[in-house]
């Protein structure tokens, strides 16, 4: 599966977490971020799975 770029808008304070997230992981910011939203979605999916 290949990748798409998105933009997206965030409060400044969730920014500079994220940063200090990627940075203390040895990691970039679109990796911490691309996790998050997949834990999200595999969440939404459990919490609506036979909807």
């Amino acid at each position: 599966m290949g990748s798409v770029s998105l933009t997206i808008r965030i409060d400044e304070t969730d920014k500079k977490q994220i940063e200090v997230i990627a940075q203390e992981n040895d990691r970039s910011i679109s990796y911490i971020v691309n996790q998050a939203i997949k834990k999200y979605i595999r969440e939404y999916e459990n919490n609506n799975a036979g909807k």
